[in-house]
């Protein structure tokens, strides 16, 4: 049976071309074939059966995989191209590794295949001739040959030099750093959305006083706004939907409550006091789709553009 290639390529994160390794396993016979790719993401692997063959990328700062699929390799003497996307956001906070010496493990593995794939034109016998496919054969490991004999030059030429003990200190720095600003996050996030339903008590009360709200109305809107203050605890998940659906709600009793001044509806909503409240029940009840911290204080941010600052009225 004739012989094909794949030609892997790395692409999107060129820092973990370094450790990443590929697997791939024949689906018909069982046949492994593990590699590591050169520096630049490459990897040619020559001498397989066509086929389906399962293809796994790994990387050791990762407990997922990067990639992992079934690829067909067809019977054709061009290899065939297969390229893996290494999204950046994977390797986000990931501790640094220590790295002391070049890995020369891509250079000896691609070697130690074209040994193999010369191997056999060893054996001429004077006069016989050279087919055409053992010259391919030859000429793709030649080339197959320099392209390892340059890839150890990048490896162990004079770039640059480890620091293993630098490497752990950043790890623990960086370490501390996520676990600060994580906690800052919560504590900021918390003490916002306080002062928030404060403002959004004192906003409600003037509009409930100045409607003259009977007390099963003022008990609904300022419930719902002690229902917020006791929920300060919770994720932006769960807080954003809450808030919106109690604002929402806010809106309508504002809006019940304007039609009950009869003629003079339109006076009651054109008030500073109303007019605000609901600017700012409206800028809330957009923030249910939030799930992430950012987007929640950027909804904060929003509505002290639209109403001004929330902190002194609330203080």
């Amino acid at each position: 049976m004739a012989k094909a290639a794949f030609d892997i390529r790395l692409e999107g994160f060129v820092p973990a071309n370094r450790d990443a390794v590929v697997k791939l396993v024949n689906q018909s016979t069982g046949q492994q074939v593990e590699r590591k790719p050169f520096l630049d993401g490459s990897l040619l692997v020559r001498d397989l059966d066509p086929g389906s063959w399962e293809m796994t990328v790994t990387h050791p700062n990762l407990v997922n995989v990067i990639d992992r699929r079934v690829v067909r390799l067809f019977p054709q003497d061009i290899p065939t191209r297969v390229p893996v996307v290494v999204p950046p956001d994977l390797f986000r906070d990931s501790p640094i590794r220590d790295i002391q010496d070049a890995d020369l493990a891509p250079v000896q593995q691609q070697a130690g295949a074209v040994t193999t794939n010369v191997g056999r034109l060893a054996n001429k016998a004077p006069g016989e001739v050279i087919r055409a496919e053992d010259w391919n054969v030859l000429a793709a490991a030649v080339a197959d040959l320099a392209r390892a004999v340059g890839e150890l030059t990048r490896l162990v030429s004079p770039v640059g030099h480890d620091h293993p003990e630098i490497a752990e200190k950043f790890a623990e720095v960086q370490g501390n750093i996520v676990r600060f600003s994580e906690s800052f996050g919560r504590s900021l996030l918390e003490l916002r959305r306080e002062v928030e339903s404060q403002n959004l008590r004192g906003r409600l009360t003037a509009v409930l006083d100045k409607g003259a709200a009977t007390s099963a109305v003022r008990d609904r809107v300022l419930g719902r706004v002690a229902e917020l203050q006791q929920s300060t605890l919770v994720t932006t998940a769960q807080w954003t939907p809450l808030i919106a659906n109690h604002s929402n709600a806010a809106i309508r009793e504002v809006l019940e409550l304007a039609n009950e001044q009869g003629t003079g509806a339109d006076e009651f909503l054109a008030s500073p006091e109303v007019s605000g409240a609901l600017t700012l029940l409206q800028t809330f009840s957009s923030a249910g789709g939030a799930s992430r911290p950012e987007e929640e204080l950027e909804t904060y941010r929003r509505g002290v553009a639209a109403t001004g600052p929330s902190l002194f009225r609330a203080l």
